[in-house]
Parts: C-alpha cells; sequence; structure tokens
C-alpha cells in the first residue's frame, strides 16, 4: 500500500467518525496526528467534512494546521470558517507566517482579519507587509532573543527562562546600546561556557547578516552556503531587526524552483496557489509568451516558403525536417537545463563563458558525430540517396554545436544584464534554433546538391 492510499484511507476512517457522531474517538484521532498530515488529509475530504473536522481541533494545532494547507483547502477555510476564529488562530502563528498566509487572501479580507487580531500581532504583521514582496523583510520573525555584551552566562539563561515565546534558539545574537548586531553565540557553545563567563568572551564578533530589503533568493543562497538554521535581518544602520528560519528558507527554494519550471515552460509564474488562481489569470500569464512563441514561430514557415523550390526540386529533404529541428531543439534544452543550474548554485558566470561555452561545444562535438552517423543510416534505410544523406550527415553535428552555443550564452548573458535567464530560455531559445537549423539545413543542401 503506498502513501496516497494510506492517506485516503486516514481520511476516510477521520471521516467515518464524524459521520457516526463518534467526536471524542475523533479528537483522539486527530491529536495523535501531526499538524502538516492533518492538513494533507483535509485535502483528500469533501469541503464541509474537512471544515467540520477543522473546527474541532485546540486553537493551538488548528493554527498550524491553517499554516499547513494547501490552496483549495485554505480556501474553503477561509471561506467557511468565522473571521474571528481565524483572527484567533492567525494570533497563535508565528508573525511570519500570519503575514504569509494573509498576503495570499484578498486584500478586503486580509485588512478585516487584521482588524480582528490582536493588535500587538496585527501591528507586527502590518509591519512585515510593509517590506516589499520577495524580500528578507517579508520573511522575517521579530521574535528574536537579543543578548547584551555585559551579561553572564548565568544571567543569560535566568533571561532565557523568562522567555514566553521565541522562533529559534539556535543562536544567540549579542546586540549593543543601540540594538545594533555585534555579535553571536551559539546555543551550543553557551551551554557549554562558565557560569561567570561574560558574553563577550564567547561570542563570535563575524556576524553574518542580511539587509532587511534583500532579495529572498540572495537570502537562500546565504544560508545555504553557511548551513544556518536561522539568518539575521538588520536595517541600514545595523541595528537587529528579525530573523529569517530555515523553514521559510525551504519554502523560498520551493518557490523559486517552481517560478523556474513555469518560466522554462515558457509562461510567467501564477504567484499564488495552482487551485486559488482564476481561469483569466492562468490565460494572461499564459498569452504574451504564447503569442511571442507563436510569432517567432512563423520564422520557420518563412524560411520553408524561401526554399521552397529546392523542396519541389529534392523533396527527400522534407523528410529530415522534423529530425533537424528536434535535435537541435532537444539540444538545446539540454544545454539550457545545465546553464541555468549552474548560474543558479553560482558556478557559472560572465567571467568564465568562454570555458563554459568550451565545455559544452566539446560535448556537442561528440554528441552531434554521434547523431550525424544515426540520421546517415536513417537517410539510407529511408533509401532517400547517398547525397541526401550525406547532407544530412553533415547538417546535424553543426545544429548540435550552433544549438550549444546559443544555450550556452544567451542564458550566462542574460544574467549579466540581471534578466532572469529561464524568461528567454526554454521555448524561445528551441524555437530560435529551430529556424537557424533549417537556414543552416537549407544552404548546405545547396551547397552540396547544387540546387
Amino acid at each position: 500500500m503506498n502513501e496516497q492510499e494510506l492517506k485516503e484511507m486516514q481520511a476516510e476512517m477521520l471521516s467515518r467518525l464524524l459521520e457516526d457522531g463518534n467526536i471524542e474517538a475523533l479528537k483522539e484521532k486527530l491529536i495523535d496526528i501531526h499538524p502538516a498530515d492533518i492538513a494533507t488529509l483535509l485535502d483528500e475530504m469533501m469541503p464541509e467534512t474537512a471544515v467540520a473536522i477543522f473546527q474541532l481541533l485546540p486553537i493551538e494545532i488548528a493554527s498550524e494546521v491553517l499554516d499547513e494547507t494547501s490552496g483549495p483547502t485554505r480556501q474553503i477555510l477561509v471561506e467557511q470558517v468565522d473571521d474571528e476564529q481565524l483572527a484567533d488562530l492567525l494570533d497563535e502563528l508565528p508573525m511570519d507566517d500570519a503575514a504569509e498566509f494573509l498576503e495570499d487572501l484578498p486584500e478586503p479580507v486580509a485588512d478585516r482579519l487584521l482588524d480582528l487580531m490582536e493588535p500587538e500581532e496585527a501591528e507586527e504583521v502590518r509591519e512585515l507587509l510593509g517590506y516589499e514582496e520577495e524580500t528578507a523583510g517579508r520573511l522575517m520573525t521579530r521574535d528574536v532573543v537579543a543578548l547584551r555584551r555585559q551579561w553572564t552566562v548565568e544571567e543569560t539563561f535566568n533571561f532565557l527562562r523568562s522567555l514566553e515565546d521565541v522562533e529559534t534558539l539556535h543562536y544567540l545574537y549579542v546586540v549593543d546600546r543601540y540594538d545594533r548586531l555585534i555579535g553571536v553565540v551559539p546555543l551550543r557553545q553557551l551551554i557549554l561556557a562558565k557560569p561567570d563567563a561574560t558574553i563577550e568572551s564567547i561570542m563570535n564578533p563575524d556576524v553574518v547578516a542580511v539587509p532587511v530589503t534583500a532579495d529572498q533568493e540572495e537570502l537562500a543562497e546565504l544560508v545555504s552556503r553557511y548551513d544556518y538554521f536561522a539568518m539575521p535581518v538588520i536595517d541600514s544602520k545595523g541595528r537587529l531587526l528579525g530573523v529569517v528560519t530555515v523553514d521559510d528558507v525551504l519554502d523560498v527554494l520551493e518557490e523559486e524552483a517552481t517560478e523556474d519550471i513555469q518560466r522554462l515552460g515558457g509562461s510567467e509564474p501564477l504567484e499564488q496557489p495552482y487551485f486559488s488562481a482564476s481561469l483569466m489569470h492562468v490565460v494572461r500569464k499564459r498569452i504574451g509568451w504564447l503569442l511571442l512563441l507563436f510569432v517567432a514561430a512563423t520564422l520557420t514557415g518563412t524560411v520553408l516558403r524561401f526554399f521552397e523550390k529546392e523542396l519541389q526540386l529534392v523533396v527527400s529533404l522534407s523528410f529530415f525536417i522534423p529530425l533537424i529541428t528536434g535535435t537541435g531543439g532537444n539540444a538545446g534544452s539540454q544545454v539550457v537545463a545545465t546553464i541555468i543550474r549552474a548560474i543558479t548554485l553560482g558556478e557559472v558566470r560572465l567571467s568564465n563563458l568562454g570555458h563554459a561555452w568550451r565545455r559544452e561545444v566539446s560535448a556537442g562535438i561528440v554528441l552531434g558525430i554521434v547523431m550525424g552517423i544515426v540520421g546517415f543510416v536513417r537517410a539510407m534505410l529511408w533509401q532517400t540517396g547517398l547525397d541526401v544523406a550525406f547532407v544530412v550527415t553533415i547538417t546535424l553535428p553543426i545544429v548540435v554545436i550552433w544549438s550549444s552555443t546559443i544555450a550556452t550564452i544567451v542564458p550566462i548573458l542574460a544574467d549579466r544584464f540581471h534578466i532572469d535567464p529561464t524568461v528567454i530560455s526554454g521555448p524561445m531559445i528551441a524555437t530560435f534554433v529551430d529556424t537557424s537549423g533549417l537556414l543552416i539545413y537549407f544552404w548546405l543542401a545547396k551547397l552540396i546538391l547544387k540546387i
């Protein structure tokens, strides 16, 4: 039995307990299930059942479940659960998670829930929502531990015991009298230190922090590079504002990967859950690139019309058009995927473009020769004649090399000029390679066949 079947069975069991009115048994079952798994189970249920079970959850668990819900279930809960109850649940969440939840809602609904939240929590959420989208400020939480350099270890432990709610204690940050970040103390180091040691004597003054305006991709890259559980966020004066924890960074990485996949497919990112996006929103995100690719694709037709006479004289040339365009497009797509991944990891940039190009062209030569041999065999099996087979054999390596060149240079140049390389890669490069590949094919045919 696979995981999906287990989820369906568990969801059916919970639904049956609700139908039978066995509420106490249902509550006991829910307590034993992780909030993230409850959220997944709600996705498997009918909307009215999901809402009824959600409202049976204790507030602490319900808030976590709300945070973990997917687009369709979240929309149902927002529509059918009382606003005051939703506001209470948002009060229970870390403020960065509450802000993330509200930013996906229509503005009137978000404003209504903010008005019902506790004033202090609502003010903090509004402050987070005031930062630009996809920045460290939007992702951070203000629940951060700040220590003073003159405190002893014993005084610090007394301070920590007095705290009620903190997002993370992996790292304890040290600030001066102006709240400027001056050091960091890992919790492990604090535990091992002598009680009378001062924080200044055990802190690390070399703190890696990000400005509140930093892009979330930059933030994710730093967390990945240094393997931090949390990253401090500072303002322009170096004052500690909050921290971004690794769970939020993982969400960022998933979001960025989703955007790149959509762009590679020739579509603008939806920027909201799939089922929450309206049909017209999906159309608007796709129509621009689809029209642009349509216009670009007409260039292929133009090339075919230009060489119409040659096609009429040697009809067998047309047999290999899908082979030429498909090979060039596929080779380019492989290179684009590799280069964009290397750009994301910081392995490829403009300074080593030549090295990357030589590497990809070298691979293209080998691949092109293999494809040329296969193309020659294919042409001979189709009995198109030795001369046409020779044209195909010469064309395929050239097209693969040309495709590799374009697919290497364009993303790197785009990244250099601060253009998302995924936006102009994928289908756009494939379409361009199709057109230029046909030009190469027919020019070689005219030269070799003398037509």
